[in-house]
């Protein structure tokens, strides 16, 4: 998102902050709207400043990462984590987790300015095409939220409206089903409301309210079937990947404003994902390195990488005559766990491309360790170009190839679902799958599949709870200890404390 977008929604805050203080014997932080959602420029700062919690530091330019990695084989922390990093990466989590209690806050903050947008943008006098264009991009945003509050948390409060008074902030818990009702209802009114061409990086179109629907049926539909807790109310699973095969089939035949990158490097470089006509990236929490603070620019590859020295590295590793990059150095908050590092074919381009193992400082050469403290590390998460610690590296939320994989997944073991694996396969230089598998050993190779391909993005953790193999996975074959949080994490202490329809 650029420098100018986010200053937009740093007016609105003012605005809005501004607005409160007048408010009489009301609580802090309640939106006046009789001055504001009045004009298009008001529509327009409020979308804005619906998209700017998603960079924030507490969600996905940092939070987002440590809550659905650290619990997975992808990745440990430093060992001067937080006692919360640590909760996640043990998988004990418990309701005092400062991490969780972060992340919950933020996803809130999101739906209610989401809320705003849906319930005050149909109101004012404006282009039609407009309005309905900033609404459904609040219908996008408040489903966004809450699939991914469900998928962490389960049954969540459900806010639909604006809070004009204290009373109103009490609410109690809803069923899994009465969320997902919800998130299928808002993007079903975003696709219908939201244009085909993008606006601009970092605004959602036609096709990520798709792309998510995609998502979302197949999350429904795995979970049904392999019996994961809470989706007994999924009454017909085939139904479920039905529609995740007509969505995600939306995405890969039905446009032409996003496609497959053959080059894997090539589909994290910010100066090529950023400004090309087509991308990859469907849908990301867009950044730029020339922002005022962060959350208008992401810290987020300092969390990747190691802290010893500024390193160089190769454009594209494969090629010893790519051109050289700096990619300076980091916090090397984030470890590569050896699970994901050597579950790796040798071979895999995704290893030897996408995973740095070796780098120069001056004329010296140095090889990281998967058993050290500098280990090797993704490379999905560098700017080169970074001005001191401030990136433009956006957080992918929504890409192309995982959508041609949940194609596959929903498709099954036909020609047209062997196709789609295949052509994720073949980028990272893999041979065919076994052309006899069975639905479900399809659909499982599916799933390893993804978790190469779209790994250190924070996919793997829902992977493994809708397909109910966390324990198969991470206990049975990495030996992780799974003590409380394997397929939701319990509801933030202070969420139960403030609200008393939150308590049982």
């Amino acid at each position: 998102m650029n420098h100018k977008i986010l200053i937009s929604g740093t007016l609105l805050a003012s605005i809005l902050l501004g607005s409160c203080a007048k408010l009489e014997e009301k609580p802090y932080g309640l939106i006046n709207t009789v001055t504001f959602y009045k004009t298009a420029q008001d529509a327009e700062s409020a979308i804005i400043y619906a998209y700017s919690d998603l960079p924030e530091v507490g969600y996905y330019s940092r939070g987002y990462y440590i809550v659905t990695e650290l619990p997975t084989e992808d990745l440990t922390q430093k060992g001067d984590a937080g006692v919360g990093n640590f909760e996640l990466d043990e998988l004990r989590t418990t309701s005092t987790n400062s991490d969780l209690d972060n992340i919950w806050t933020y996803m809130y903050r999101g739906i209610t300015r989401a809320n705003a947008v849906i319930v005050n943008v149909p109101q004012i006098s404006m282009p039609e095409a407009n309005r309905n264009q900033i609404t459904g991009e609040g219908y996008f945003l408040r489903a966004l939220h809450y699939f991914n509050l469900v998928r962490m948390f389960g049954e969540v409060p459900i806010r639909q409206d604006v809070i004009a008074d204290a009373t109103q902030i009490p609410v109690a818990k809803s069923s899994i089903k009465d969320v997902y009702d919800l998130i299928i209802s808002d993007l079903k009114n975003a696709e219908n409301l939201i244009t085909v061409p993008r606006i601009s990086e970092g605004r959602a179109n036609k096709v990520a309210a798709q792309a998510l629907l995609a998502k979302v049926y197949l999350h429904l539909a795995s979970s049904k079937v392999s019996g994961s807790p809470g989706y007994e109310f999924v009454s017909n699973a085939d139904e479920m990947y039905a529609q995740a095969k007509a969505y995600a089939s939306k995405v890969i035949d039905g446009q032409s404003t996003f496609t497959f990158t053959q080059s894997l490097p090539d589909i994290w470089n910010t100066e090529i994902y950023k400004k090309a006509a087509t991308s990859e990236h469907i849908f990301d929490a867009a950044v730029d390195r020339n922002g005022d603070r962060e959350g208008s620019f992401s810290k987020l590859p300092n969390m990747f990488l190691p802290a010893d020295r500024p390193m160089t590295i190769l454009y594209d590793q494969a090629n010893p005559g790519s051109n050289k990059i700096d990619i300076g150095q980091g916090w090397a908050h984030f470890r590569t766990e050896s699970a994901i590092y050597n579950a790796y074919a040798s071979t895999d381009k995704r290893k030897t491309q996408l995973i740095v193992s070796e780098y120069t400082n001056g004329t010296s050469k140095y090889v990281l360790d998967i058993t050290s403290s500098a280990r090797p590390f993704t490379r999905k998460f560098i700017d080169p170009l970074r001005i001191g610690d401030a990136s433009s590296c956006n957080s992918p939320i929504l890409r192309y190839s995982d959508i041609l994989l949940v194609f596959a997944e929903a498709e099954g073991p036909t020609p047209a679902g062997y196709a789609a694996i295949q052509k994720v396969r073949d980028r990272a230089g893999l041979g065919a799958l076994n052309p006899s598998l069975s639905v479900q050993a399809f659909r499982d190779a599916v799933v390893e599949e993804r978790s190469f391909e779209l790994a250190f993005e924070g996919n793997r953790l829902f992977d493994l709870r809708r397909t109910k193999t966390m324990e198969k996975v991470l206990h049975d074959k990495y030996g992780k200890t799974i003590t409380s949080g394997a397929y939701f994490f319990p509801i933030p202490q202070r969420e139960i404390d403030t609200n008393p329809l939150m308590k049982p």
